[in-house]
């Protein structure tokens, strides 16, 4: 077992800190939902964004460059709930509280963002082609992994699955259901409150990205010997990955489980749950065996919160800086510590996405 260090010590104590308080001010928003987590995620995009830009270095970009790349990242961010409130009703609304139905990829907006840059790049002796690409790439997964936070807290508010709402599930001992309204259905017949129902699914994406995270450093800190990639982080090793792996799979499971069983209150009714589903075999999905899912995004939130860690940490490698920001003690800042979150979450966005389509994955 390795020994610790002062300094070690004081870092952790300091991580803890900041983790508590951050869950304070995190956690009232994600349960009460609704206009509560919007509110939220508005400031955590800006200064999202603002830390991105920061990076290559403060003065780097002049001021008609910050201004294409907020207007457009914000509306790849918040663009569906425009979009939702001008042609299909407004999200704001519904009977469960403010739904995603859908996913949104404007293709032509992605092209217009890369003209955009490119023509910058062309006429500014400010702005070069590395510069293009790295507010083009690593900005649009950033607003897509800030879109697929709100997807994931607002989804499971949505009364079902509104492509198939012409359509009818049997579940046994409760009739029959209309696929367009099975999570509202499943909700009142369970007697439950959907606004706070529908925030579990976000708390499993929490806890099975930051469970990683505090597995692997506890198991690096004491038992690490070999490191996983000493160019991009050195301080991550194997035995710490899959420390935190076990760790991430077993309280994730767990989490699930209690909530399921013990409150009725499934991460998303009929699409993540262990029960068999009336609804995915009506689908023809897996003949409704919905827990392999379950399992599938506890597995690969280790995996892939990894990548994206990775990722921007291979950015910072490359523009020479520590952390992205400072808002967060121990932890740097709003990219630094919701890294692993915003990859996950589009990988979540992006399977309950193709499970409500009806595709097996």
């Amino acid at each position: 077992m390795n020994q610790l260090s002062s300094s070690s010590k004081h870092s952790m104590l300091t991580r803890v800190l900041t983790s508590i308080a951050l869950l304070a001010v995190l956690v009232p928003c994600l349960v009460f939902g609704d206009w509560a987590f919007f509110a939220l995620s508005i400031p955590l995009s800006f200064l999202a964004i603002h830390e991105l830009l920061q990076a290559p270095g403060q003065r780097k970009y002049p001021w008609y460059v910050r201004l294409v790349v907020f207007l457009f990242l914000l509306f790849f961010v918040y663009g569906t709930f425009l979009l939702n409130y001008l042609g299909e009703g407004s999200p704001f609304d519904g009977t469960t509280g403010f739904y995603l139905q859908k996913l949104f990829f404007p293709i032509l907006f992605v092209v217009l963002y890369f003209v955009s840059l490119a023509t910058i790049s062309v006429l500014s002796t400010k702005v070069t082609l590395s510069d293009m690409t790295y507010l083009f790439a690593i900005g649009l997964f950033l607003a897509l992994g800030l879109q697929g936070m709100l997807y994931v807290r607002y989804f499971p508010n949505s009364t079902g699955l509104l492509e198939s709402a012409g359509s009818i599930v049997p579940v046994e001992g409760t009739g029959v259901w209309t696929y367009g309204n099975y999570f509202s259905q499943y909700y009142s017949s369970h007697q439950l409150n959907p606004t706070y129902a529908s925030c579990l699914l976000f708390f499993f994406l929490l806890l099975g990205t930051w469970c990683s995270d505090v597995g692997a450093y506890f198991v690096g800190v004491l038992f690490g010997r070999h490191p996983m990639s000493p160019r991009v982080s050195p301080h991550k090793t194997w035995e710490g990955f899959f420390g935190g792996m076990a760790f991430s799979m077993a309280v994730s499971l767990a989490f699930a489980a209690l909530f399921e069983y013990a409150f009725q209150m499934p991460l998303v009714p009929g699409l993540l749950q262990f029960a068999p589903s009336p609804l995915l075999s009506s689908m023809g999905v897996l003949g409704g065996q919905s827990w392999v899912f379950l399992v599938l995004l506890s597995l690969l939130m280790p995996i892939v919160g990894n990548i994206g860690g990775f990722l921007f940490s291979l950015v910072k490698r490359h523009y020479g800086i520590k952390d992205y920001g400072w808002l967060f003690p121990g932890h740097g800042g709003i990219i630094d510590r919701f890294d692993s979150i915003l990859t996950n979450a589009l990988m979540f966005s992006l399977v309950l996405a193709l499970l409500s389509g009806g595709s097996p994955l």
